[in-house]
């Protein structure tokens, strides 16, 4: 492990969040390690996570749920910044809670830093239609991707193939937004029995407060990039291999740079600074291509620890 010297230039109060998950305390002890004071924070009923035992944390909060308790969250972290002079946030929380932290940026001092994408930026990439329109803009690969926000959208979008030559694609229909509920009862479309497809699409209850999202089915194997960017530039970068039920801890070398380098040309078309993780799976040629866009830091930065320049 290589210390750092960030601290050097300037020692920060930092708040690392989401302290029950491993990726808590790998960032919380890239930060101490560094120099910097770190305290950690996490809801409840895990009062009693690993991180707050890490030598490296000064002091550990207990949250209320920003789902739950929204007002009561962002009255505690306020009272955490003002009591520690915080001078930035770094979320590593469950994926339901992230996108609160997003739009805590707006509401912070001024000298207050979240490192994660502004609300906007995080609600864009978060979604995986208005995510897949920005791959297509920045001119990077990706899936044919259509948006569903209600039944008559699924109908024109297959009635319309089928005016056309069949490519022999097949499509999935899943949530636009994380939801693991809606992960079950998966059809590739179109099948045989139109009956059965127009129910099973009547069926995912599309509306624009819960919208889905019709996808090309891609191929395995799945992989996963996590990426830091700043100011637009990619600053830290992982690439590994998916693993639905376990964490994968080790790096992938096959096209690593393929995937760097589009995670680089992302970073660029939006001008990012944050944290992201790409899910990413195989066209029928060959072409690996993102399927959807997790706008928060992953627990691949478990092996990143260690360099001199992660803390």
């Amino acid at each position: 492990f290589e210390k750092g010297s960030s601290a050097e230039k300037r020692q920060l109060n930092i708040l690392v969040t989401g302290g029950k998950m491993s990726k808590a305390s790998a960032v919380a002890r890239a930060c101490g390690r560094d120099g910097h004071k770190v305290f950690t924070a996490e809801i409840m009923p895990y009062q009693f996570c690993h991180t707050r035992f890490c030598g490296y944390v000064t002091k550990h909060y207990v949250l209320p749920r920003p789902t739950v308790q929204p007002q009561e969250w962002e009255a505690t972290i306020m009272s955490i910044v003002k009591e520690q002079n915080i001078d930035l946030i770094i979320p590593c929380t469950a994926p339901i809670e992230s996108s609160a932290y997003a739009h805590l940026r707006e509401k912070l001092p001024a000298n207050v830093r979240v490192f994660a994408f502004d609300g906007a930026t995080s609600d864009e990439l978060d979604n995986k239609y208005t995510f897949n329109q920005v791959l297509v803009k920045a001119g990077l690969p990706c899936p044919e991707t259509a948006a569903m926000e209600c039944l008559q959208d699924a109908l024109d979008f297959f009635k319309e193939r089928e005016s056309k030559p069949d490519d022999g694609k097949k499509f999935i229909v899943k949530p636009a937004v994380y939801d693991p509920k809606a992960r079950t009862e998966i059809l590739f479309l179109p099948i045989d029995d139109k009956h059965r497809q127009n129910e099973y699409l009547k069926s995912r209850n599309a509306t624009k407060a819960v919208p889905y999202v019709i996808q090309e089915v891609l191929q395995e194997p799945e992989y996963g990039c996590y990426a830091i960017f700043n100011k637009g530039h990619l600053t830290g970068f992982e690439f590994f291999e998916s693993a639905a039920s376990c964490l994968v801890y080790r790096q992938l070398r096959k096209q690593y740079d393929q995937v760097k380098e589009l995670s680089a040309g992302l970073g660029k078309a939006m001008n990012l600074t944050g944290q992201l993780t790409l899910d990413l799976m195989h066209t029928s040629d060959g072409k690996l291509v993102p399927i959807e866009c997790n706008p928060r830091i992953h627990s691949a930065v478990c092996t990143l620890e260690g360099h001199k320049n992660t803390g």
